[in-house]
Parts: structure tokens; C-alpha cells; sequence
């Protein structure tokens, strides 16, 4: 089984050992479907559980428990001080959202996948096949890098930890 979403990359992009991650977010396939599937085949890095839903950490990559389960967003927000000193991004495979991580704070954004209309499937309820919208996903890359993200998320904070 894959232990993170970089090992679902054909080995012509993957990194050499020991070489650090690239600057920004991990590379996306195109295909939310085939995403879905192959994520479905990934472990929880930090309890081992093969959950119902994922989050997976756009940083890094890793497979985590998604917030639906019995951890809720805490082991993004783990995951997150972990990986990247408290803010990260994760793809939760339930929904195509992207949540936002950031110390205790966590936001749903939209998806950087769409229909074939251009659409935004949040839920994924309408069925139609999704795909990686390019440029949403190369603006979502440059928030990160320009850590955008803090103003949005202290308008519409969620504390899940007090």
C-alpha cells in the first residue's frame, strides 16, 4: 500500500532519496476519480487506520484521517505543527475541498477540481467526473508560498481545541 500521496506520481516526477520537497504544493493528478481511488488505498500516517475519509496533506503528501472521522480536524492540526509549523493544506477526499490548517484554526476553501461546466462539486453530489483546474490549484500554490491564507481565517475562525 501507498504511504502518501507522492507515491502515487508516475516515477518520472518523483524525487531523488534524500532530496528535499519542492517550494509549494505537492503535483495533483488530474483526475479527481482516479485521485479518489488510489488515495482509498492509503493508510492513516499517524493511527494506521484505513478510514471511510482522507485529508491528504498537500505539503508533504501524507494520508491522514479525514475530519469526518473520530479524530476530527485534530490530526490535520497535529499533522500540520508537524509538517509545516502549524499551517498546512489537505485535499479531503470526501468532499474535493481544500481545508486550511493554521495553529488551531481550520477553513474550508474551495476545490481545485471542476465538472466539465467549470464547476465547483463540493460534496462531490452532482456525480459528473472532476478535473484539476489548472490555474484555481497554481493560485491556491501562490497563497501558500505568500501565506494569504492568515486575514481569511481569522475572519472565519474555528477554534476546535478550546
Amino acid at each position: 500500500a501507498h504511504r502518501s500521496l507522492l507515491d502515487l506520481l508516475p516515477p518520472s516526477l518523483a524525487l531523488p532519496a534524500g532530496a528535499p520537497p519542492p517550494l509549494g504544493l505537492v503535483e495533483l493528478p488530474d483526475s479527481f476519480e482516479g485521485l479518489f481511488h488510489e488515495a482509498s488505498a492509503l493508510r492513516c500516517t499517524q493511527c494506521l487506520a484505513m478510514p471511510d475519509s482522507r485529508a491528504l496533506c498537500l505539503s508533504c503528501g501524507e494520508c491522514l484521517c479525514g475530519i469526518e472521522t473520530q479524530h476530527g480536524p485534530r490530526a490535520a492540526i497535529s499533522h500540520a505543527h508537524a509538517c509545516s509549523a502549524g499551517g498546512c493544506l489537505f485535499l479531503l477526499t470526501s468532499s474535493s475541498a481544500v481545508l486550511f490548517v493554521r495553529e488551531r484554526r481550520v477553513m474550508l476553501l474551495g476545490s481545485p477540481y471542476r465538472d466539465p461546466h467549470g464547476e465547483v462539486d463540493l460534496g462531490l453530489s452532482r456525480g459528473k467526473p472532476l478535473t484539476l483546474h489548472a490555474p484555481e490549484y497554481a493560485h491556491l500554490a501562490r497563497q501558500w508560498l505568500g501565506l494569504s491564507f492568515d486575514e481569511t481565517a481569522r475572519a472565519e475562525e474555528n477554534d476546535f481545541l478550546t
